[in-house]
């Protein structure tokens, strides 16, 4: 009788411990799904906010083209006229492209700055108490540094053409 008991102790130990390596596996298992999902949704932000990027360029060649010609045309029909070159309209044009192109580039920069917090947040899941609060920690401080320097870059810009 006493072996039997030896033997579903041993039975439960084993269920136990087999029960807690499954939920080892699961937790490595979710934690590796959350990442690639924060992956994903990164990519997704970066590739949207280049676009609009894009789509800000774009334009910005569109509107400085026009001017341009604009201001050709007015060179041919006065001869009081500037150069196009140093035409005041080609200059604000240029200049608000820039502005325009530099908000744009914030926002790729920020998106980065994001997707790379959402995957080190998914990836400080898999760590306890202290660890993950670090982990934390870091990858809030590494996106606001991201995010400052965008900003910073962003400013610049906007300060050279007021």
């Amino acid at each position: 009788m006493r072996k039997h008991v030896n033997v579903l102790a041993g039975l439960a130990f084993a269920a136990a411990m087999l029960q807690g390596c499954n939920q080892q596996v699961d937790s490595a298992a979710k934690v590796q799904a959350d990442v690639a999902k924060a992956e994903a949704d990164g990519q997704k932000k970066v590739i949207d906010a280049q676009a609009n990027l894009d789509q800000v360029v774009a334009q910005n060649n569109k509107n400085l083209v026009g001017t341009q010609a604009d201001a050709q045309k007015d060179a041919s029909t006065d001869p009081n006229a500037p150069p196009p070159a140093a035409s005041a309209d080609v200059a604000k044009a240029r200049s608000d492209a820039e502005v325009k192109v530099a908000d744009g580039q914030y926002g790729v920069d920020k998106a980065k700055a994001e997707a790379v917090k959402q995957v080190a947040d998914a990836r400080c899941e898999s760590q306890a108490g202290d660890a993950n609060k670090q982990c934390l920690a870091t990858a809030k401080a590494d996106y606001d540094s991201a995010v400052a320097a965008a900003k910073a870059k962003n400013d610049e810009v906007h300060a050279a053409h007021k």
